[in-house]
């Protein structure tokens, strides 16, 4: 079982596909960039998917793995840092959806 006591799973939507790819490299450089005080901060994990069943949606999940509560709530205000710098360089429109739990299960196969 992974260290992981608590997770997020945010969905963005884009407009076009064109934004959802341009959209996801700049916030991945972002987050990159910043991965060393995310880890600091006790974030364990991030996952990244483009969500394809669904015709005609541009959408990006993002999961992220966290040590405990204390961490996500450090993790939290990285995030909004990096909501800035993601508006500062994109002119995209993203509608974020998150949602938040605690892991019950992790099984490995």
């Amino acid at each position: 079982m992974s260290e992981s006591k608590l997770m997020s799973y945010i969905t963005s939507d884009f407009t076009t596909n064109s934004d959802m790819k341009v959209g996801a490299d700049i916030w991945q450089s972002i987050i990159q960039e910043m991965l060393p005080k995310f880890k600091k901060a006790g974030a364990i994990r991030q996952t990244v998917s483009q969500i394809w069943n669904k015709e005609g949606v541009f959408r990006l999940g993002n999961m992220w793995e966290y040590k405990d509560e204390k961490a996500f709530i450090e993790c939290q205000k990285l995030f909004r840092e990096a909501e800035i710098k993601f508006e500062q360089k994109a002119k995209i429109t993203v509608k974020n959806f998150s949602n938040r739990g605690i892991i019950l299960y992790d099984v490995i196969l």
